[in-house]
């Protein structure tokens, strides 16, 4: 079998599958000589269908590689992707994790109410978003599963985006809140033994 047909065959690979393929996959399906070989294609991949101006994209993930519409593209067509496993309110859960992470799982509930909890428990039972804890409450981030199965890492892309317009976030997380309400309650305590 030569290059051309290989890169043929992890073409159509990367078409038809739903998530993203490792390399190793992608070395195995082509039946290539090696992973830097394999590697190379991609790579050949990726520019092909970024010189030839497609809707389509592959991207390179930390889980692998995807071909997936690109996001000027994504309003247009959305009505023809599969329906989410997820209730909306479980999405809006997600999406605001997915936004704010690291977030403190208190700030969640404050801003998507208690039916967070049952959300959360969904969320972390399928394997989108884990915890770790943080004093009296819990830590909340996606997980690798997340990416493969949305795509995006919003966490990157929210800090990059911050970066490049100077935006501070809209939310602050709880570690941000303590010094301005513990200054506030010093000054009322002050005005008090006045």
């Amino acid at each position: 079998m030569d290059r051309l047909e290989k890169e043929k065959i992890m073409e159509a690979a990367l078409f038809m599958s739903p998530k993203p393929l490792t390399l190793e996959e992608l070395n195995t399906i082509a039946q290539t000589q090696s992973r830097l070989e394999a590697k190379a294609m991609m790579t050949e991949l990726m520019n092909f269908y970024n010189s030839r101006k497609s809707a389509l994209e592959i991207v390179e993930l930390p889980v692998g590689y995807q071909m997936r519409v690109k996001e000027d593209y994504e309003d247009h067509v959305q009505q023809f992707a599969q329906n989410s496993m997820f209730s909306r309110g479980v999405m809006k859960t997600l999406a605001f994790i997915a936004y704010k992470q690291p977030v403190n799982q208190s700030l969640v509930v404050k801003y998507r109410n208690n039916k967070a909890y049952d959300h959360l428990k969904l969320l972390l039972d399928e394997g989108f978003i884990k915890k770790e804890p943080k004093g009296r409450t819990f830590v909340l981030t996606t997980t690798t599963k997340f990416i493969e199965y949305f795509g995006k890492d919003f966490g990157k892309a929210k800090k990059k985006a911050m970066q490049t317009q100077n935006i501070t976030p809209v939310a602050p997380s709880a570690s941000d809140m303590k010094p301005s309400v513990g200054k506030e309650v010093n000054e009322i305590m002050e005005h008090k033994t006045e």
